[in-house]
């Protein structure tokens, strides 16, 4: 059976009850999956005894027939919801499409993410993923997030970059630096009497520490403070002789660019792995490129990694 039709037809009886119940679960379709009889009895305002004779009036056998078509409807209604993203991407403007692009190529991570993380992983504000689940017809972030969170099983191959694509995505890598750029940044490395590495943090972090133990294996004196106050503090003591590593693979927040304006000061060195439509890509001394495409980042950082420890 539709229920979806069934309570549509029901929302618009003279029934008063009847029609705003209807209305409820029109409102609440997917969103019934812990929820009791008890508390949806109450949710609703109505007693357990008017819930079950609803149920029944809608064409369902029992309240509990009743529930899981509500649930199969919300399933089916945010794998739908998936699709409509993919659908709508082309006609989307170039920020609110790099927020459909986050979300595509890891829906479990902007399912929980706050929206100032999945703001930093598409490089827009927060502005523009409120109005982007806004014109998906969710009320903000956290429907856009209950709406995702739902529907894990849409997270197929599509989410997963393409051999080719990533391929291709590191050979623009490897193209946008030249062979001595890469060695003049090993040789900073090489010189300098301390090395602070600093940059991504949450779904990132893994891949922060695999560089920071990689290049401690290389024998290099770095650091990788994750403490902001004690960062602030390392930060005022920089000097010359010093250099600052910056891993920014998502947007860059304003810890990095305190960071590197502290370095300016103290006339200490920045090299920094980023996009180059970043702002820090500009603002560093040295610049190593990381892929244009969100979702072959993490690809690109394991990437300039190999560079650096061949330069080394």
């Amino acid at each position: 059976m539709d229920i979806v039709w069934q309570l549509r037809q029901q929302s618009e009886r003279a029934d008063a009850q009847e029609s705003r119940l209807a209305r409820f679960f029109l409102a609440k379709l997917g969103a019934t999956e812990q929820a009791t009889m008890e508390s949806l009895a109450t949710q609703a305002g109505v007693s357990p005894d008017v819930l079950r004779r609803f149920a029944t009036s809608a064409g369902c056998q029992d309240l509990d027939d009743f529930l899981h078509q509500v649930r199969k409807a919300g399933q089916q209604r945010d794998v739908e919801f998936i699709d409509v993203i993919r659908q709508r991407q082309s006609s989307l403007s170039q920020q609110e499409k790099r927020v459909a692009e986050a979300i595509l190529s890891d829906t479990a991570f902007a399912a929980s993410a706050t929206i100032e993380q999945l703001a930093g992983r598409a490089e827009v504000s927060a502005a523009t993923i409120t109005r982007f689940a806004r014109s998906l017809g969710c009320e903000d972030i956290r429907d856009l997030r209950m709406r995702l969170a739902r529907a894990p099983q849409v997270r197929t191959s599509n989410t997963i970059a393409p051999i080719e694509a990533i391929t291709q995505a590191l050979s623009q890598q490897y193209a946008q630096a030249e062979t001595a750029t890469w060695q003049r940044a090993a040789e900073m490395l090489r010189k300098a009497r301390s090395v602070l590495l600093i940059g991504a943090s949450g779904p990132q972090t893994a891949l922060v520490a695999e560089v920071h133990q990689r290049l401690q294996s290389a024998g290099l004196p770095i650091a990788w403070i994750q403490d902001d106050n004690l960062l602030s503090m390392t930060l005022s003591r920089l000097q010359p002789d010093d250099l600052l590593l910056i891993l920014a693979p998502d947007a860059v927040n304003s810890h990095v660019l305190s960071a590197v304006h502290h370095a300016h000061i103290q006339k200490t060195p920045v090299i920094a792995l980023c996009a180059q439509t970043s702002d820090l890509a500009n603002q560093a001394d040295i610049w190593l490129p990381l892929p244009e495409a969100i979702n072959a980042r993490r690809y690109g950082i394991l990437f300039a990694l190999d560079q650096l420890e061949a330069a080394l």
